[in-house]
């Protein structure tokens, strides 16, 4: 499996809700993509300028073929939006 770890940052804490509420759609496509285990965002307990992003998917094959996808596009288009910083870290489990 390929674990993909996002961590966007945010300028403030109104920007960080407005992206969660309106990638909330796009996250929903996502998961019923084939090979997704999971993806799921997450507040982390220190920080209100973060949002976390946990991909999880069964080969990297199939997370490229999720990163061509329409909606992948719209999410680029609201972290521009909101000037969102991301962080990736990937990590590949038996």
């Amino acid at each position: 499996m390929k674990n993909f770890y996002v961590t966007y940052k945010f300028k403030n804490a109104k920007d960080r809700s407005e992206f969660l509420r309106e990638v909330k759609p796009y996250a929903q496509i996502s998961r019923q993509e084939e090979g997704c285990v999971r993806y799921d965002y997450y507040y982390p307990a220190e920080s209100d300028l973060e949002l976390m992003l946990w991909e999880q998917w069964e080969t990297a094959g199939c997370q490229e073929e999720h990163m061509r996808r329409p909606h992948f596009a719209k999410i680029g288009e609201l972290k521009e939006k909101y000037e969102a910083e991301t962080e990736l870290m990937t990590e590949e489990t038996v």
